[in-house]
């Protein structure tokens, strides 16, 4: 058996992803693992279902990757950024 990639060990990318709604389409951009970055490739977030609240797909895929140690290590750095009113 192979050895399971932990996050950290991972790659990402950085997303734009689309999902039906009833008045037309709900747009998000999310770093999502780099196997599943394939444009026009079909995500889901959480249990599988035919919701679809639940499905997205991915729209762009830029080739532009970061390891999951990174983006773990600034996940939260907006809370750190000063305010306009800072300076």
């Amino acid at each position: 058996m192979g050895k399971k990639k932990s996050k950290k060990n991972m790659w990402y990318r950085q997303c734009t992803l689309t999902s039906p709604t009833e008045d037309g389409k709900m747009c998000q951009i999310a770093w999502i693992p780099e196997k599943f970055a394939v444009k026009g490739r079909v995500v889901y977030f959480g249990k599988k279902t035919a919701s679809p609240k639940r499905f997205w797909t991915v729209v762009s895929a830029p080739a532009a990757r970061k390891s999951g140690a990174y983006l773990g290590e600034h996940e939260r750095d907006y809370l750190t950024q000063r305010q306009a009113s800072d300076i």
